[in-house]
């Protein structure tokens, strides 16, 4: 490849489509998927690597996703154009199914890194607390068939902000012991009802809606303490409880994380005063 330019994309996909984020041999995911098309439009002889904010696991949506992928410089075109990012997300919506949506895309300088430049990355999780489940929110939203105290829900998931070490709410990673800390710093969280905020009125029932946004997470941190409150919220657990869980460190009687299709990337930040960006063709 002679020379490229760095290309930052955002994009949104429905995860219940795809077995996670991350490329899998032989597997439907929605780096594969992005991967190929780049590799169409680019005219290369192979997918190109694709770097994202934060690898989703199966079943987990995003509505902000971010990757960063370096492309040929200037982009393969059947005519005498520039292809810029308008025509980038343009084809590359065309070539894609319904499941996965190119938002925004920019050039950008090849020091960005869509995961080492993140400040921030914002989750949100939906909860619909009805007698009945609503078909229209299935794989959107866990179904929990009983009341929920929303007051102390919200007085318990305050327990998680500041800097804790997370390991009884997080998944080992692999090379590393229990005693290792898994330390995190939760910038914000809370959990309101928000029926018909997100565009979703429930039949029945309410849509509770957990918003939590760290520098970083770790492996099925948000579904733990989602899980974790869920607990509360139906007065089998209280918050402290989940303090507990904090300074002992241990998943010893914790609750199980959240399902997968709850989960939602909402936002990736990058802070101020904004991105430095190369020269966009378009």
């Amino acid at each position: 490849m002679g020379d490229t330019a760095r290309w930052k994309i955002t994009l949104a996909y429905r995860g219940t489509a795809f077995h996670g984020f991350a490329h899998q041999p032989n597997t439907k995911t929605v780096a594969g998927d992005v991967a190929e098309a780049l590799a169409r439009l680019a005219r290369l002889d192979a997918p190109p690597t694709i770097t994202c904010a934060g690898r989703t696991d199966a079943g987990v949506h995003a509505s902000g996703q971010v990757i960063h992928v370096d492309l040929p410089d200037p982009l393969p075109s059947s005519r005498e154009e520039v292809v810029g990012a308008e025509t980038l997300v343009r084809r590359l919506n065309r070539a894609l199914s319904a499941d996965i949506s190119i938002l925004d895309a920019e050039t950008v300088e090849p020091s960005f890194d869509a995961r080492h430049s993140a400040t921030s990355r914002r989750y949100r999780y939906l909860i619909h607390e009805a007698t009945s489940a609503d078909p229209l929110l299935e794989g959107l939203a866990w179904h929990v068939p009983h009341h929920l105290d929303l007051r102390a829900m919200n007085q318990a998931i305050a327990s998680f902000i500041g800097e804790h070490d997370f390991r009884a709410f997080c998944r080992r990673a692999p090379g590393t012991t229990a005693e290792d800390p898994i330390v995190r710093n939760v910038t914000m969280a809370g959990v309101r009802d928000g029926s018909g905020s997100q565009g979703i009125q429930p039949a029945t029932g309410r849509l509770l809606v957990v918003d939590i946004a760290a520098k970083a997470f770790c492996h099925q941190m948000v579904r733990s303490i989602v899980g974790q409150i869920v607990e509360v919220g139906r007065h089998r657990a209280t918050a402290a409880d989940i303090v507990a869980l904090l300074r002992g460190g241990s998943r010893e009687g914790a609750a199980q994380p959240a399902p997968s299709e709850g989960l939602c990337l909402v936002e990736v930040d990058y802070g101020a005063p904004g991105l430095p960006k190369g020269p966009d063709p378009s």
